[in-house]
């Protein structure tokens, strides 16, 4: 049996729509208008350690600061993440993304809480880095299901992507690096050779 292939990467579109309404409704409405709900809802220690805001682990990850930082994440999640959904469905897709996306939201709160950084976090990168970190344990512990990819170029890639982001200061690397590593791990617990090779289920 086959599937077409925009069947399999049905929650990389629904998760980037999801993403673009809020940046929407949030940046272009409410903020316009004096309505700060973002302050609320970003990934900051002091709120979840004295408030309780433990919530904010899992919603800073639909914020995004601008555009420019909603389209390059989004950018990267449609590229990464559809062949990730494509290769191993859209249920290990859902499992790396949002666990992968609250550890490393985690992974930065706990470490700017330990450094006594009084700063927040915002935006999908956390999740979108445990995809390349799950990418790279796919081609790692079963290279058939990405023939087109080698092991080299997988973590070449996901080495370049960390190294970019540790040249800017105004960038999460921890996030980045927590994400990652949860999504590495996370992908080697997961990943089996179901006989899915390129975006073809073959059901026996």
């Amino acid at each position: 049996m086959r599937l077409k292939l925009k069947e399999q990467e049905l929650i990389t579109f629904v998760i980037i729509g999801l993403n673009v309404v809020i940046y929407i409704v949030l940046n272009m409405f409410l903020l316009q208008n004096g309505i700060d709900i973002i302050s609320h809802l970003d990934n900051s220690w002091m709120a979840v350690k004295i408030n309780g805001e433990y919530y904010r682990v899992f919603t800073s990850m639909f914020l995004h600061a601008d555009l420019d930082h909603l389209l390059n994440n989004m950018f990267i999640l449609f590229v990464i993440g559809k062949r990730y959904e494509e290769i191993e469905g859209r249920y290990r897709f859902a499992l790396v993304y949002f666990l992968g996306g609250i550890l490393a939201s985690i992974a930065s709160l706990s470490y700017n809480m330990f450094m006594g950084n009084e700063i927040v976090s915002l935006g999908a990168s956390g999740a979108i880095f445990a995809l390349i970190g799950a990418s790279v344990a796919t081609v790692v512990k079963c290279r058939d299901k990405l023939r087109t990819v080698s092991k080299r170029q997988m973590i070449l890639f996901a080495l370049f992507s960390l190294y970019a982001g540790f040249r800017s200061m105004e960038t999460d690397n921890i996030a980045h690096l927590g994400g990652f590593i949860a999504g590495f791990l996370i992908g080697l617990v997961i990943t089996e050779n179901t006989g899915r090779r390129e975006g073809i289920w073959h059901e026996y």
